[in-house]
């Protein structure tokens, strides 16, 4: 038995749940940040009430589940991680019901593929006559998530993760606010796979193997996605 579920074993039978989930937050470190923004993401956007879960709320449920199918859970680490991944994923798909690709029979490899059309489309950014950055208004925002209207700027902290990931230059992006809510436009109007793609990728810090794994998709899918965003997102500085 690994050390990590060792701990988990010894918890669960000698201290409570809480512990617990201090524990599989030292394992999958980026875990409580994606969850948060995803549950974040999702109020703004009415899919869930406001407050009617919490980041703890879901890995509360993920320490349930590991313990339902404990002699299951995998024995490596790296492995065990990806696991605690895919259930707070499973747990957080299964709270976000109204989610496009849940309704019906399609699958979430044939949302990606439409995604990628999606994401060639989101508008081009340039400057007006007067050197402003602009975002053109070309296209019809009903094929798109819409922006979040109360969120001018994204999270600090979550900021700094894309454009460290993104490999942006930190300084020039926080000095600029023209830039700063552009980047938080374009977060928001990512398709919703997309977007979860990308809060793995920089919240949760797994590679695009493991992102694939957490997801269900293919690696070559999973990079062509967050290729082009990372492609959108470095124009946002390049102008």
């Amino acid at each position: 038995m690994s050390e990590q579920k060792s701990q988990l074993k010894h918890d669960h039978q000698n201290t409570g749940k809480q512990v617990s989930n201090d524990v599989i937050s030292t394992i999958a470190p980026g875990l409580e940040g994606y969850v948060a923004n995803r549950l974040r993401i999702a109020r703004a956007k009415g899919l869930l009430p406001n407050d009617l879960y919490t980041p703890d709320d879901i890995l509360d449920e993920v320490t349930l589940r590991v313990y339902e199918d404990f002699d299951a859970m995998p024995e490596v680490e790296d492995a065990f991680r990806i696991k605690l991944f895919q259930l707070a994923n499973t747990i957080l798909d299964e709270r976000i019901q109204q989610e496009a690709w849940q309704q019906g029979a399609i699958s979430l490899e044939d949302v990606l593929a439409d995604e990628i059309r999606l994401l060639s489309e989101i508008p081009q950014i340039s400057r007006d006559a007067d050197g402003d950055i602009i975002m053109a208004e070309d296209l019809d925002d009903a094929e798109l998530e819409p922006p979040e209207p109360r969120a001018l700027l994204l999270e600090d902290s979550f900021e700094d993760e894309i454009v460290r990931q993104i490999g942006l230059d930190r300084a020039a992006v926080k000095a600029d606010d023209q830039r700063r809510k552009l980047l938080a436009r374009f977060y928001h109007r990512l398709p919703v796979q997309s977007r979860i793609l990308l809060d793995l990728w920089t919240l949760g810090k797994l590679s695009v193997e493991e992102i694939a794994r957490v997801r269900g998709v293919s690696p070559e899918q999973a990079q062509d996605i967050l290729t082009r965003i990372q492609r959108r997102l470095q124009s946002i500085h390049a102008i």
